[in-house]
């Protein structure tokens, strides 16, 4: 028998699917009265923070030097790489329907975020949503950048996302004839898809390889995020009289400044507006608002 209250499960009816699978004969049933409904809350927020010192205790681990060497000697094998990776770089693409499309690249050293070498990209070449598209803009643009200027090469790449994005990066690196460990990581069940691999590799989620992973992962997304949203709010924080030729940032304050706001502009007689910054643009400027 389980008692549950619906309100404190996020995904409630994916927590009894899951329960009736494990096992069919379960009995499930709300708190008979105040007292059990309060200690199924204490319950929740107990497990909460236990989650919270587990993460935080993996995160101090993480931090170890004794810890990280090993978990890079483990990559190693588990990954079939070549040599320890000292070196990663990981990569993720943020955009909402293709717009503002950002992608970022983060730089671990030795098991350990190395933010002097974190770098943003802002999207060129798409602006419909295609994550594999700009993967492959951004990692081109990346190794591009580094072979002409003689940099330092990582001992991996990651990528956030599944045979598609890798399959972008392997044909970037085939281009750019580079001979550099890749391989991607799905959020869905963690899976780890590596080249010329029918099958993705699944670690244990306790494994120290797939953590540093994660780690990388989520550090590229929160990075790319962050640009992403900055580009969104400058966006939706630009007037429409940002759009129209000739009209600069001078010009656009002297018009709400006086009138407070494109509305008010669209109102204006040609002769009004043709007072503060003349009649040529002042036509320019009633006809693309008034559009």
């Amino acid at each position: 028998e389980v008692i549950i209250i619906a309100e404190i499960n996020d995904q409630f009816d994916l927590l009894i699917k899951l329960l009736k699978e494990m096992n069919p004969f379960i009995q499930l049933r709300p708190p008979i009265d105040d007292y059990e409904a309060s200690l199924l809350r204490i319950a929740n927020k107990n497990a909460k923070v236990m989650v919270i010192q587990q993460t935080e205790m993996e995160q101090i681990m993480m931090d170890e030097e004794d810890f990280r060497q090993n978990v890079l000697k483990e990559a190693k094998n588990v990954l079939n790489l070549s040599k320890e990776p000292r070196i990663i770089e990981g990569f993720d693409i943020s955009n909402i329907e293709g717009k503002d499309a950002t992608g970022s690249m983060v730089y671990f050293l030795e098991g350990k975020p190395y933010n002097k070498n974190y770098r943003h990209f802002n999207i060129k070449t798409k602006s419909k949503p295609d994550d594999v598209a700009m993967m492959n803009e951004v990692l081109k643009r990346r190794y591009t950048f580094l072979l002409k200027r003689n940099m330092v090469l990582p001992d991996l790449i990651l990528v956030d996302g599944g045979k598609g994005q890798l399959n972008a990066g392997i044909s970037v690196l085939k281009e750019l004839s580079l001979d550099i460990p890749i391989i991607g990581l799905a959020k869905k069940n963690e899976k780890i898809y590596l080249p010329n691999e029918k099958y993705p590799i699944i670690l244990p989620l306790n494994s120290p390889t797939l953590k540093l992973l994660q780690r990388i992962r989520n550090e590229s997304h929160r990075f790319s995020l962050r640009l992403h949203k900055i580009r969104r709010k400058k966006r939706l924080t630009l007037s429409r009289l940002d759009e129209i030729e000739g009209v600069g940032p001078v010009t656009r304050n002297k018009l709400l400044k006086h009138y407070g706001s494109v509305d008010n502009i669209k109102k204006a007689t040609l002769e009004d507006i043709s007072q503060i910054i003349g009649k040529k643009l002042a036509y320019s400027v009633l006809e693309e608002l008034n559009k």
